[in-house]
């Protein structure tokens, strides 16, 4: 199965529904990278579409966010996340609180993903128990015996303003040292793309040219 990665920060929060109605009818997933922007809007929220919304673990008020979103029509994937978007008082928040979000999730809540960045050996036995969908990037092992999903950042042709956009998260990568096609896809790979075709339920991509015609070329290359 295919999906769509969109992170919130980096659109226009008008522009959501019109494009979770089209990744829907293209995709069996639009993963939604909640962690800055917290949705709480009902509006869009109820006109989601096999949508998996991210949920950091260690917010203070994560607990009530998921009584919000389990009244509506959708997933979540539960994540350690990055610390740069917590408090002070929330990074200092044991690893191990992912645990009981994830015990509250399993009562709520019909299908789980887990973001295992980090807490691999933390959630490993969980996941497993309840064949969850363990959620890992692109340039990682995983180690769960469980359904995977690869979140997958994808561009047709790798350039310095490619890049520059995505330094950020390619510095937090361990054992990153220039060596971006470790962590970042070209579409033109087709060894790497039946590889990962192989060793994956789901594959979530992340145009990193946010284009639709980005996003179609993803689905063609990865459904041929």
């Amino acid at each position: 199965m295919l999906g769509v990665a969109t992170k919130l920060s980096q659109i226009n929060i008008n522009e959501l529904i019109e494009l979770n109605r089209f990744i829907s009818k293209n995709f069996s997933y639009h993963v939604i990278d909640a962690e800055i922007n917290i949705l709480t809007d009902e509006e869009i929220l109820d006109n989601l579409k096999n949508a998996v919304l991210t949920v950091q673990s260690k917010r203070k008020d994560v607990f009530e966010i998921l009584d919000i979103y389990s009244s509506y029509d959708f997933d979540v994937c539960i994540v350690l996340g990055n610390k740069y978007y917590l408090s002070d008082e929330e990074r200092k928040l044991s690893k191990f609180r992912i645990l009981d979000v994830i015990e509250k999730c399993l009562n709520i809540f019909d299908k789980l993903w887990i973001g295992v960045e980090g807490v691999e050996d933390i959630v490993k036995d969980v996941v497993e128990e309840y064949n969850l969908i363990a959620f890992y990037l692109y340039g990682y092992n995983c180690e769960i015996n469980s359904k995977k999903a690869i979140y997958l950042p994808f561009v047709s042709k790798i350039n310095n303003s490619i890049l520059k956009i995505m330094n950020s998260y390619l510095s937090r990568r361990k054992n990153y040292s220039g060596n971006w096609e470790r962590y970042i896809l070209p579409l033109n790979n087709l060894e790497r793309i039946k590889d990962i075709k192989n060793k994956n339920d789901i594959i979530v991509g992340y145009p990193l040219s946010q284009s639709i015609d980005e996003i179609i070329k993803f689905k063609s290359i990865f459904e041929g």
